[in-house]
């Protein structure tokens, strides 16, 4: 791929952010750098994965987190904060080379089997399968809070059941 298709993939990829990526991905590229701040990755972590497409990343990440988590809550721990500031520091730090690795992959796997060296039949597609998604990142909000209740207070002793449902177990619960 030359340079000018090379910026032109990426760009319909990413759609939004363009110029802040291409500039990291160009370090990556030209050096051994892996590392570099990306400040939405490390206050959202998971749900930044989610926004920018990269979901089996992002469940791994959102999955990984919270079995570690319940797994310090069994052994009566607490430190699951630590564990939660660890995994967004790391997601902070390695989040645009991870970009880079799951962009440059898609992108390879689209000019691989396009058929066509059409760069706006390969920009399109490109388009549909990369750039942004709010409506996913909502839907694991939504999702991962609703497990997270359910799971912590079982863990925690207090399974809720509709018979014994009241306002005070709903507050101890959230």
């Amino acid at each position: 791929m030359n340079d000018l298709n090379r910026e032109e993939n990426f760009a319909a990829f990413v759609e939004k952010k363009t110029e802040y990526y291409l500039s990291k991905w160009d370090i990556f590229e030209n050096s051994s750098e892996k590392v570099s701040w990306n400040w939405a990755a490390f206050f959202f972590s998971a749900y930044w994965m989610i926004y920018r497409k990269m979901y089996i990343p992002a469940v791994l990440v959102f999955t990984g987190t919270r079995i570690f988590k319940y797994i310090i809550a069994l052994g009566g721990g607490k430190s699951y904060r630590l564990t939660t500031l660890i995994v967004s520091v790391a997601i902070g730090l390695l989040g645009n080379w991870i970009y880079y690795v799951y962009a440059s992959r898609k992108i390879g796997d689209v000019a691989d089997t396009a058929g066509t060296d059409d760069p706006s039949v390969i920009g399109g597609t490109l388009r549909d399968i990369g750039g942004t998604s709010w409506l996913w990142v909502f839907g694991l909000m939504l999702i991962g809070n609703v497990v997270d209740k359910i799971l912590t207070s079982v863990l925690a002793g207090r399974a809720v059941t509709l018979d014994h449902f009241d306002e005070d177990t709903f507050w101890d619960i959230i």
